[in-house]
């Protein structure tokens, strides 16, 4: 059966500091004793290496024993090691940051394997805590009357509801054709033209990046909202609350007020050689904090045609419910690759949890609006939440010292 949408099984309200001799004494054995075969399956189909965590003068190597997981002395020869302060070491063991997000930040220090390890360990790390398995031989796509699912299915504003959240819950993502006017999409891209020159490169809410001939070039446009009326209508409108309502289905989902940075306009340039331009594939998640948040919904506006020859978004269907390494995803994903090409008015939406990306245009540029809707917030913003927003903040920075 497709995941619920709620997915969330911390609430930060039950968040601690946690040392390793606590949580392996105490958490691990009953995670195993819960998820502890799914795992194994993992490490097996992946042929994964032993993990070993130091933390100070001590370590602990985890590593498939029989049909399931448990603690080894180490490290064995071929481990992938990775040295964790203590404070690294709560937050990850709590999903407040992955491995993945210690990378991007800058602060992940590992011998002894390659970023595929790294992107295998974040995959059964959250296989352990949450149940979400890494590989399903028995996977399935079908409709809501069980037959199977045309993964290149479209649907406007007219189809059945239910088809629509039925299918978004299935595949963990949509193509929702003709949902907004192609002459409102024109006039919002005249905006982005109009107020680009109050855009400057760290100004905190724009992302810029490196064309072929060196030229720096903002990509992106935080607070747009504030300077496009028609934007601020459409995200205020009849429209964009059955929208709302259509994906949600049985559950909920909100939407920020409209205003300040509610949406991001996007430029996709050609000739991009560095910078946050578009991205290969990647989860929302996957920095952290996936079970406390998801599953929120992504919402693009195509305000420009996007298509195979020139660069659109991409997902692999099903990556919400089976956890397939990002580094896998980019290279040879054991689920589907499903392209969504679109016209000017119409909108894709994908779960944080489901693998997306954009790829490159090739012929001319792409434009492109991102919003979306989340899960009711359980309790006060954490330190984990504040940490993630700021190192999503600091991406192009990092890319950019990295050129």
């Amino acid at each position: 059966m497709p995941i619920d949408l709620d997915r969330r099984t911390l609430d930060d309200a039950d968040g601690r500091d946690l040392t390793p001799e606590e949580f392996f004494a105490e958490d691990f054995p009953r995670l195993v004793a819960a998820n502890g075969q799914l795992v194994a399956a993992g490490i097996q189909a992946l042929n994964a290496r032993p993990l070993t965590v130091e933390v100070g003068d001590s370590s602990w190597t985890i590593n498939r024993a029989a049909d399931s997981i448990a603690i080894t002395d180490g490290p064995p020869d071929g481990a992938l090691v990775v040295t964790l302060t203590a404070q690294q070491f709560s937050d990850w063991v709590q999903n407040q940051m992955s491995f993945n997000g210690m990378l991007v930040a800058r602060e992940l220090r590992m011998r002894g394997g390659e970023m595929l390890d790294v992107s295998m360990w974040d995959s059964l790390w959250i296989g352990l805590l949450d149940g979400w398995p890494i590989v399903d031989p028995d996977l399935s796509f079908v409709d809501r009357h069980g037959r199977p699912l045309d993964l290149h299915a479209g649907f406007a504003p007219d189809d059945d509801p239910a088809d629509i959240a039925h299918f978004l819950r299935e595949a963990g993502y949509l193509h929702l054709r003709g949902w907004l006017d192609p002459a409102d999409m024109a006039a919002i891209s005249a905006d982005m033209d109009r107020v680009l020159p109050e855009y400057v490169e760290g100004d905190g809410k724009s992302w810029w990046a490196t064309l072929t001939d060196g030229t720096r070039i903002c990509v992106r446009l935080q607070e747009f909202v504030e300077h496009s009326p028609i934007t601020a209508r459409i995200l205020s409108g009849e429209v964009w609350q059955r929208l709302r309502q259509v994906i949600a289905g049985p559950d909920e989902l909100v939407q920020a007020p409209v205003e300040g940075r509610i949406i991001e306009a996007l430029f996709k340039p050609l000739g991009v050689v560095s910078g946050p331009s578009d991205l290969t594939f990647h989860r929302d998640c996957h920095l952290g904090r996936h079970m406390y948040g998801c599953s929120g919904t992504t919402v693009g506006i195509a305000l420009t045609p996007t298509s195979e020859a020139n660069g659109s978004l991409a997902v692999i269907a099903g990556s919400h419910r089976v956890a397939v390494p990002v580094e896998i995803a980019k290279t040879n994903p054991y689920l589907p690759r499903i392209a969504l090409p679109t016209e000017p008015g119409d909108l894709t939406v994908h779960l944080s949890c489901t693998l997306h990306e954009a790829t490159a245009p090739k012929l001319t540029e792409r434009r492109v609006m991102y919003t979306g809707f989340s899960l009711p917030q359980r309790s006060t913003a954490s330190r984990g939440v504040g940490a993630l927003s700021r190192l999503r903040e600091r991406v192009t920075d990092l890319l950019r010292e990295e050129a």
